[in-house]
């Protein structure tokens, strides 16, 4: 079965790599700085080319799944039974909290964190999936393969003024090579990402942790680095509370397990075969044009 993707990310190149046995012949993408490169090996096309193009499947790997789904189905009129969202799992690493080497860096990496953010008395708080771990089973959620936190446009400033610091904190394990990258989002800075290489890939599964710009905008908060799609009351992020978690008082959203009913609904009961469509936190009907944001990312040079 002719398979295409649709969104040249992060995500689908999780996707190809748990799917080995699918056969995709192509991965569309809006972002045209993209068109006529690869992921994995598989061309990057101009959505306009699947008119032409020879599938039976369409599974979208980005986040902005409603938006690109009416592009599918209104501008490229793509028949709605040929297009596939796929359980976020699919979209993630594998599994690096279930790894016990994996998750003692984790650990590692939240206290170290946690210094960095005393010391230079920067205000963040824990967000989406490691909250949940976080109020729900006081641990990194298993099937998760990122750690969140949240900044205020005023923190965040200072973070990205600090962000090189951030080098001196992080926990040193021979063969694992740390990078700090700013993210960058229709040109303005949106997330400070914390990602590493290592030299045994056997040793560590990969896994990021994202410092995230939040602003409230119209009585809510947004993460910017989604450009609009999702939202939270601002009451949530207006004041931090605190959460005790992995030994370590973190800040918290202000009543936090109402923030995660707005965003995941039930979320005391554990799913790992979620899907970003039942997010009850995301606006369904973005523009097409807000989907389509330019994405830039930049490794922060290392202190000298």
């Amino acid at each position: 079965m002719r398979t295409v993707l649709f969104g040249a990310s992060k995500a689908g190149e999780y996707f190809i790599e748990q799917n080995p046995c699918v056969d995709i012949v192509a991965v569309a993408d809006n972002d045209t700085g993209r068109h006529g490169t690869y992921l994995l090996d598989i061309p990057v096309i101009a959505p306009a080319r699947l008119q032409a193009l020879k599938f039976d499947t369409l599974i979208i790997t980005s986040q902005w799944v409603d938006a690109i789904s009416r592009q599918l189905t209104e501008e490229l009129k793509i028949d709605p039974a040929r297009i596939q969202i796929p359980p976020k799992q699919q979209l993630k690493a594998a599994k690096p909290f279930e790894h016990p080497a994996t998750l003692k860096l984790a650990h590692a990496l939240m206290h170290q964190l946690h210094s960095f953010l005393d010391t230079h008395h920067i205000a963040a708080c824990l967000d989406s999936g490691t909250l949940l771990g976080a109020v729900r089973e006081q641990r990194l959620i298993p099937w998760d393969d990122d750690i969140d936190f949240a900044l205020d446009p005023p923190n965040f400033t200072r973070l990205l003024e600090r962000a090189e610091m951030l080098y001196h904190f992080l926990p040193q394990q021979p063969g694992v090579q740390w990078q700090v990258i700013q993210i960058k989002v229709d040109g303005r800075p949106a997330c400070i990402n914390i990602e590493f290489t290592c030299e045994d890939a056997s040793q560590w599964v990969p896994f990021d942790l994202s410092l995230q710009l939040r602003e409230t905008t119209n009585g809510y908060s947004e993460l910017v680095s989604s450009a609009g799609l999702f939202f939270a009351p601002a009451e949530h992020f207006d004041h931090f509370g605190q959460i005790e978690f992995l030994g370590k008082t973190f800040g918290a959203p202000t009543n936090a397990e109402d923030f995660l009913e707005f965003m995941y609904g039930n979320w005391q009961t554990p799913q790992q075969s979620f899907r970003i469509t039942e997010y009850q936190s995301r606006r369904a009907n973005l523009p097409l044009h807000t989907a389509r944001p330019v994405i830039a990312k930049q490794e922060i040079k290392r202190p000298c």
